[in-house]
């Protein structure tokens, strides 16, 4: 009995089974394909970009030097914003004021003995005329009043001299700016000739490029130039090109280049700052920046294959234009690219074009 429940029990097992894997599997619902709007890759004409870097300088650099010899008193500090006429740098001047006050002690003697012989000499020249002196006599008392004089202006001399010394121990900055560079300092002895300061003009600003031998015939004189500084938060200014030194001898394989530009707020010597020139026009294959994918330092586009499947294609980039961004590789003129998508887009979604 039990042997004929078993039998049975494992027919049951077995039938079961075959009726199970006799069924045909579920299927699971596809995904909706996900809606996306798309943009052609186009060839777009857009000027030609000619980028260099540099840095902002001042247009006036003013080495202020030590005219006379002395003990420096008083100086300027680095950094510190001047005016034009304003006191920067002050010279002892003791020995000088000692030489000026027997100067004008002199002088003042020479004046008193002027005084006197002048007055001998008009009367010696009542008496000559009156028969009273002879010739000798009043040559005598001429020859003392023309060294009189000589000696008054000997002294008056000395005493001009000695004021335009201690006109040297003020010195005033030439120009409105600021010290860049304090070369000596207060109780050093300054020589003549001798750096004291280094002043640079604030208000007055170049950039300074250095372009290569294979791209300077591009660049022409008063031609315009966008200039963009990364340190400043403002947008990109306009600028033209001022000056191109001829000369590579002293430079390199490089030419010195000034670009100048109307006043910036901000704008500080220093500062580097990315020159554009746009000259020329050539074409491009350019797509919307929305159009780019960035996975790590790869870039890429998503683009669509013949099922209707995102593809995901890496590119190389280029420049950023107005129109778009430059495709170097990786995509032709003409292909779609998708810009936008409802849902997370993924290498091989099934896509909608809705656009």
């Amino acid at each position: 009995m039990q042997m004929k429940l078993k039998v049975i029990t494992s027919v049951l097992i077995v039938g079961l089974i075959m009726i199970s894997c006799g069924q045909a599997p579920e299927k699971k619902p596809e995904a909706a394909p996900l809606a996306v709007t798309v943009k052609q890759a186009d060839m777009i004409e857009v000027l030609h970009q000619y980028q260099f870097t540099g840095r902002v300088v001042s247009n006036e650099k003013i080495t202020l030097r030590a005219k006379m010899a002395g003990t420096i008193e008083q100086i300027a500090e680095a950094g510190q914003s001047v005016r034009k006429g304003e006191l920067i740098v002050k010279i002892s001047n003791r020995e000088l004021m000692a030489q000026l006050g027997s100067a004008k002690a002199l002088q003042s003697e020479a004046k008193s003995n002027l005084a006197i012989t002048y007055k001998n000499y008009q009367r010696m020249q009542r008496l000559f005329e009156k028969g009273s002196a002879t010739q000798s006599e009043l040559d005598d008392i001429k020859t003392a009043y023309d060294m009189s004089m000589a000696r008054v202006e000997s002294a008056t001399q000395s005493i001009n001299e000695i004021n335009e010394s201690l006109r040297y121990t003020r010195l005033v900055s030439p120009i409105d700016g600021f010290v860049s560079q304090k070369i000596s300092n207060e109780g050093n002895i300054a020589s003549a000739g001798s750096p004291l300061l280094t002043l640079e003009s604030s208000d007055q600003l170049k950039i300074k490029i250095n372009v290569p031998e294979f791209e300077i015939g591009v660049i022409t004189q008063q031609a315009a130039v966008r200039i963009e500084v990364p340190a400043l938060s403002e947008d990109p200014f306009h600028g033209w090109v001022d000056k191109i030194v001829p000369s590579s001898e002293f430079s390199g394989v490089q030419y010195r280049v000034s670009i100048r530009f109307k006043v910036v707020h901000g704008l500080k010597p220093g500062m580097f700052a990315e020159v554009t020139l746009l000259q020329g026009k050539e074409q491009k294959i350019m797509v919307p920046p929305e159009a780019i994918y960035h996975r790590g330092q790869l870039t890429g586009v998503y683009g669509i294959n013949q099922n209707d499947e995102a593809l995901l294609r890496w590119v190389r980039l280029g420049k950023t234009y107005p129109q778009g961004i430059e495709v170097l590789s990786g995509l032709d003129q003409g292909e779609s690219v998708i810009i936008s998508v409802e849902g997370k887009l993924f290498d091989g979604a099934k896509i909608q074009v809705v656009n």
